[in-house]
């Protein structure tokens, strides 16, 4: 059973600020994060002794000897924590990210034996022939697999590795372009996972802003309902979001300056150079002291004598894992696109299956999750299979040590994001969203964007999850926008800014994790050489927050909402 939150107040942020500094100073992710989570059972047993999770004798309670006696017995909760995480408590994470983990290291085990690693990497080399040429392709392949972050980071990591690693470009810097080109880019793809997420996001808060009595008149129809009752109206929501794109200035400043570096036009900077110079010159993709995140045995492992480097090999199964992704989102069951109020037009029909195209009007989009336990087990099946037909495993032996050895390769990433998804539970549980409710009373309008953009970014880097954060903020700042007079459009880009922060430079973060995984890096070294470029975007976002939060009337909207 989950814990009760509670309002810890200050103390909600030692587990995050522990696991940071921890993996920062040891050089060992796994270190900080259990300490981490571990720190959570003494802090909560000690502020909430009489929880009957807790069970410090009622006599006890409020005395010294109960709180001390209540950090003691806290620490019975680490393994409550760890098991009503997100990762094991919602069958979401467990099958779209587990299993799919899973499943990715298996695919690229059969891969690497099979002979498609090699096959993809001949055909590239074909069309790069330096490190620059390998660097764009890296970004732009992470541009172009955009429809999920975790799906980006996944398979454009697998994908890329042996071409940068021909040409001496770093595994930080792979780590950098898949990270970069995940989060930041499926945030803007309306299309994407993240579109229907962030609806429900804004939904959300809204309808806490409906609770509290400051929703706008004029935008009464947004919300149905009223007190515990309430919900939104998704369909009315969509315009208010695209009004958002245009002020996700972390994401767009993040995706340009990547492909600055991609072309060369922005440099190496602090550690990213250290490492360019030392794979430049010989001296490896990884250096020596440090533990990539993917093992020696399956980067090390070679291609079956009876294989033929072929990149089909490669492209059969990643395009089984694209079409059954994207068919997860657009074949549904009611229409994909929308004009709330008016029938869609008939194109063709095939038996019970109809194709339907909207009507002239605003549109509303009912955009499916992209199942990504479902698309990387078909790829993973589809691989063995194609595999074994053509002869390149030549034994069902060898394709299963194959997958093995993939499942074993990629266990280090499994067991830090099953550490980072319980610091993401303990700071939820010491209830963190309370401590930052109250920072906004009185504050200017034109100072609200830029405020809640680093609210939202220091809580995103703490419990290393945008969409948790997201949870947290958009009940407190669409609220906040319509008592303060703040531009509402602008907000939400900010909350929205804010939260990409934290998934693209917290060493806890769960796509952070998955870029290092699959590109090979030492995790730690990712973060460090990624998070100065991150620090200059968010740098000249919150520059463009006060600008245009002193610049903008509290009406403005690019499109009508």
């Amino acid at each position: 059973m989950a814990l009760e939150s509670i309002d810890a107040g200050v103390w909600s942020l030692v587990p995050a600020i522990l696991a940071i500094s921890l993996a920062w100073t040891t050089r060992d992710a796994l270190i900080g994060l259990f300490v981490g989570v571990a720190s959570t059972g003494p802090i909560y047993g000690a502020l909430r002794p009489g929880a009957d999770a807790v069970g410090v004798p009622p006599d006890l309670v409020g005395t010294p000897v109960g709180n001390a006696l209540g950090a003691l017995f806290g620490l019975k909760l680490i393994p409550t924590l760890v098991a009503t995480a997100p990762l094991f408590s919602d069958a979401w994470y467990v099958e779209n990210v587990l299993l799919a983990i899973f499943a990715i290291g298996g695919m690229i085990g059969l891969m690497i034996r099979a002979g498609a690693i090699q096959g993809v990497l001949e055909a590239l080399a074909e069309r790069a022939d330096s490190p620059a040429d390998a660097e764009k392709a890296a970004y732009i392949a992470g541009v172009a697999v955009h429809i999920d972050d975790y799906f980006n980071c996944l398979v454009v990591g697998s994908m890329m590795r042996p071409l940068t690693d021909k040409y001496d470009v770093s595994r930080a810097k792979l780590a950098y372009y898949v990270d970069s080109a995940g989060s930041p880019a499926a945030r803007l793809a309306f299309y994407s996972t993240w579109g229907a997420a962030l609806i429900g996001f804004i939904g959300g808060g809204l309808t806490e802003a409906q609770r509290q009595n400051v929703l706008p008149e004029n935008m009464g129809g947004f919300v149905q309902g009223t007190g515990e009752s309430a919900s939104a109206v998704t369909a009315e929501i969509w315009p208010l979001f695209f009004n958002s794109l245009f002020f996700g200035f972390y994401s767009w400043i993040a995706l340009v300056l990547a492909g600055l570096v991609a072309w060369q036009v922005f440099p190496n900077i602090f550690g990213m150079g250290r490492e360019e110079s030392r794979a430049r010159s010989g001296g490896g993709v990884v250096g020596p002291d440090q533990d990539p995140m993917i093992s020696e045995e399956i980067d090390e492992y070679e291609m079956s004598p009876a294989a033929d480097p072929d990149w089909r090999n490669f492209a059969v199964p990643v395009a089984t894992m694209i079409l059954v992704g994207l068919g997860a989102m657009f074949w549904r069951g009611s229409p994909v696109v929308t004009v709330p109020g008016e029938t869609s037009n008939l194109l063709f029909a095939l038996g019970d299956y109809q194709l339907l195209i909207p009507p002239a009007g605003p549109w509303a989009f009912n955009i499916g999750g992209v199942k990504l336990g479902l698309a990387a087990t078909a790829a993973l099946v589809v691989a063995a299979v194609l595999y074994r037909l053509r002869g390149d495993i030549p034994s069902n032996d060898e394709a299963t040590d194959a997958m093995v050895r993939g499942f074993k390769g990629i266990f280090l990433a499994a067991l830090i994001l099953t550490l980072a998804s319980s610091i993401q539970n303990s700071v939820t549980v010491l209830g963190i969203s309370g401590f930052v409710t109250d920072w906004f009373r009185g504050v200017p309008a034109g100072l609200v964007p830029v405020l809640l953009f680093f609210a939202t970014a220091g809580i995103s880097f703490a419990d290393g999850s945008s969409w948790s954060t997201y949870g947290i903020m958009f009940p407190i700042a669409i609220p906040v926008a319509f008592t303060t007079g703040a531009n509402l459009p602008l907000v939400l880009g900010a909350v929205f800014s804010g939260g990409i922060f934290g998934d693209h430079s917290s060493p806890i973060s769960d796509t952070t994790v998955l870029a290092s995984s699959t590109s090979g890096s030492d995790h730690l070294v990712h973060v460090r050489t990624q998070i100065p470029y991150a620090v200059i975007t968010a740098t000249i976002a919150a520059v463009l927050f006060v600008l245009f939060g002193y610049v903008l009337p509290q009406g403005f909207e690019v499109i009508p909402y």
